[in-house]
């Protein structure tokens, strides 16, 4: 009867602690989903005054559509797939050329997606935002 006792404590001090300490912050999962407007790039090399133009929706299925202008003109746009490693918080992926990009470290903070390439050689931050602007997908090569 005593074993019987100790084990039906047991389970009900198992079964009220789920490892949820409220006290803690949650950590909310790493996530690259949505759309993206380039705010700002930090390079450690120099590469001029030349300005650079990027929104990118990244979506749910693993695909992207990526928008670039690079100086005056017109957008480019380019599509592909990316891979988003959660546990590593990596992203990386190849455009449907078969080029592939990355790995760059992603974290996000709110409506700001940082990636960083290998020793932080190159930074970008992207801000979210609802859509693409028409005045961007309608002005392409």
């Amino acid at each position: 009867m005593k074993k019987l006792l100790t084990l039906l404590a047991c389970m009900a001090l198992l079964a009220a602690c789920n490892g949820n300490d409220p006290d803690q912050p949650t950590v909310p999962e790493l996530d690259v989903a949505g759309t993206w407007e380039l705010s700002s790039v930090s390079t450690k090399a120099s590469v001029g005054s030349v300005t650079v133009s990027v929104y990118i929706d990244f979506a749910a299925d693993n695909s992207f559509t990526l928008y670039q202008k690079i100086g005056e003109g017109r957008y480019t746009k380019f599509e592909g797939t990316y891979n988003l490693n959660k546990d590593a918080a990596k992203l990386s992926g190849s455009y449907a050329s078969g080029s592939a990009w990355g790995p760059y470290s992603a974290s996000r903070d709110g409506n700001t997606l940082t990636l960083a390439s290998a020793g932080d050689k190159e930074v970008d931050t992207y801000k979210k935002i609802d859509s693409i602007p028409a005045s961007v997908t309608e002005n392409l090569y």
